[in-house]
Formats: C-alpha cells, sequence, structure tokens
C-alpha cells in the first residue's frame, strides 16, 4: 500500500482515509524490526522491554460488545494500548443516545484490559500540531491512562533513526515510510535553525540590478541612472553617526559617496 501510494495508484478519495493512513503506519511497526516499536513506545511514554515488543500482538479495528470499534489495540506486555487515530475528522461527540467517541472507547478498553489482566493506556493520534489541552482536559486524571500524540510525531521519530543509522535492516521499508508521511505533509516545522542559506557564496555591495545583465532592456534602466538627475543632498556625518544609523544601511553611488537623494530636478 505504501508503494502504490507513493505512486499516486490509489483513489483521490482514500489517500486521506484515516484507516489507510493507520494501516500504513501501524503495519511499520508490526512488520520492521521490533525495537522500533519499543522505541516509539517509549516516546509515547510507555516502557516494555524488547521482548515484550517482540512478542506484542497487533489487533486492527475491534469491535467491542456494544459496536465500538477502535482503530488499533497493541497487547504489549503488561498493557492494553488502544489506538484512536484521526487524520482530517475529529472525534465524535455525545449526542442524546450516545456517549462521545473517547468516554465509549475508554470505557470498553478498560474493561477490555481488566478481563486480560492488562493496564489500560488509551492514545489519541491526530493531525494537530500541538495538544489543544482543553480538548483532551477531562481525560487527565487517576482512573485514565491517556496520552495524546501526533503523526508528526512518527515522522520526526523515523527522521531521526534514519539520520543517526539505527534502522539499519529495515531501512529501505522506512525511507519508503518516510518519503510517504512528508507527502502527506506529516512533518513538524523545525524552526529557522535547520534552514540551510544557499544564496551567493560572495558578499557584494551591488544592491541594485546591472542594466548590463538584463535581458529586457526598457524603459526603466536601474535606479543609480534614474537618480542621476535629482538634488544630492550633502552627507552630515554627525548626524549618521547617531545610534540610529549604527544598524542601518548606507546606500552607495557609484563614487562611493554618502548620499540622499531628493526631489526631481536637475542639478
Amino acid at each position: 500500500m505504501i508503494i502504490a501510494e507513493l505512486y499516486g495508484k490509489i483513489p483521490g478519495r482514500l489517500e486521506d482515509k484515516e484507516d489507510i493512513l493507520t494501516s500504513n503506519v501501524f503495519s511499520f511497526f508490526k512488520y520492521s524490526d521490533r525495537q522500533l516499536l519499543q522505541e516509539y513506545l517509549a516516546k509515547l511514554g510507555i516502557a516494555v522491554s524488547l521482548r515484550d515488543s517482540g512478542s506484542a500482538e497487533f489487533l486492527f479495528w475491534q469491535s467491542f460488545d456494544d459496536g465500538t470499534e477502535p482503530d488499533l489495540v497493541i497487547i504489549c506486555g503488561e498493557y492494553y494500548i488502544l489506538f484512536e487515530a484521526k487524520f482530517h475528522s475529529d472525534f465524535a461527540p455525545k449526542t442524546p443516545t450516545c456517549e462521545a467517541q473517547i468516554d465509549r472507547e475508554i470505557r470498553m478498553g478498560k474493561l477490555q484490559a481488566e478481563n486480560a489482566n492488562k493496564k489500560f493506556i488509551y492514545v489519541a493520534i491526530t493531525a494537530e500540531y500541538y495538544q489543544n489541552k482543553s480538548k483532551y482536559f477531562k481525560y487527565k486524571n487517576d482512573s485514565c491512562s491517556f496520552v495524546w500524540t501526533n503523526w508528526q510525531t512518527v515522522t520526526s521519530f523515523i527522521e531521526e533513526r534514519l539520520l543517526t543509522d539505527v534502522i539499519m535492516r529495515d531501512k529501505d521499508f522506512a525511507l519508503d515510510f518516510y518519503s510517504l508521511l512528508i507527502k502527506k505533509k506529516l512533518r513538524s516545522f523545525k524552526g529557522i535553525g535547520y534552514i540551510e542559506y544557499k544564496g551567493v557564496s560572495e558578499r557584494t555591495d551591488t544592491i541594485f540590478y546591472s542594466i548590463k545583465s538584463s535581458n529586457f532592456k526598457g524603459e526603466f534602466s536601474g535606479f543609480i541612472e534614474a537618480l542621476e538627475g535629482c538634488i544630492k543632498i550633502k552627507p552630515y556625518q554627525s548626524f549618521y553617526d547617531k545610534a540610529f544609523f549604527k544598524t542601518s544601511i548606507i546606500f552607495k553611488g557609484n563614487s562611493n559617496e554618502k548620499v540622499f537623494y531628493y526631489g526631481r530636478e536637475s542639478q
């Protein structure tokens, strides 16, 4: 499915389906080296052993007795981890005849976990860049282990491991998976510190374009030429030396003379 999406072989109406995204993301964790699952769960604050992650059971779209169908349950070690995934949609709200989706899944998930003698954890995974604390505040209590995360965290997780060569045996799989997440625009903004400057290699004092290098030579011939007929205001060195101008750029003419231009009259 990953390759098909990368090459645009999935119908547009299906590409944005959260079920497809859930399948691709967690199939990667299911079929790749289970150390990656262990490390990803650790990133969510869920500590499991490598042995437990190696024997983890993935249950996709299991139906509970009341008809509730969570996207994924991972039974790993002592934990029963219920994942509810959202992409472009939101969690179903409460209606006159039905509990809100999260409340319903927590209630049924806890019951299933108790029957299996496991600790219950609910994981909400969305495309939101930041956690809406007011939206999930009611679930941050002692009676429920609630975790919010996003798809961008998965992208960052894979990227970090690719950059450090942690992923070896599954590198091709991881690269395709990572490319798909980027294609879906599920990458976090890293800040301007990561931007690589690719401008001119040498500094130049020329701030106006050269008429000689222009392919189109119409009426406009550059600012310097256009201002040649204007009266020059003589420089006031003591005025320019004021603190205000210390970080300002002083425009220079062809003669490297500090000038300001004013008016349109002939000299």
